[in-house]
């Protein structure tokens, strides 16, 4: 039983370096074009990721991405990477949709900033929380990203 538990704790490791390393790799020529043109890039207090359903009925729930997250923002393109999470999300501004908004979470609602784009060959809706809101957003407007009310 021991060994079971143990076999699968290491099939899941393995399946998250896996993934990683899949979405580094196709990250790769976007990440970069970013590096090496870096316009904005700052530390981020949180980010979530809207729920698409699954185990645990996540549908509709914002689900926080671990570890410390960190935005970057090229030219016409920008990553959220989170490592200790071992997530990546690359957008390009051409592709990708930016809204501010006020969303409740916790005590006091702040202003987040929604970012829905293509990931992987499905939509994903990331919802981050920027030290300065503005400066961010208008950063992530020269990109080209289309803004929503």
């Amino acid at each position: 039983m021991q060994f079971l538990v143990l076999a699968a704790i290491l099939c899941v490791a393995v399946a998250l370096l896996i993934r990683r390393d899949r979405e580094r790799t196709r990250n790769a020529p976007l990440r970069s074009e970013i590096q090496a043109q870096v316009r904005y890039e700052t530390r981020l207090r949180r980010a979530c990721t809207l729920g698409t359903g699954g185990f645990g009925g996540t549908r509709d729930t914002w689900i926080d991405v671990k570890g410390m997250t960190r935005l970057t923002v090229g030219t016409d393109a920008f990553i959220i990477s989170a490592p200790q999470a071992l997530r990546e999300f690359a957008f390009t501004g051409r592709e990708t949709s930016i809204a501010l908004t006020r969303m409740r979470f916790g005590p006091a609602g702040r202003d987040w900033i929604v970012i829905t784009g293509p990931d992987n060959g499905r939509q994903i809706r990331l919802a981050i929380l920027p030290g300065n809101p503005t400066g961010t957003y208008d950063a992530l407007a020269a990109t080209g990203a289309a803004l929503m009310p």
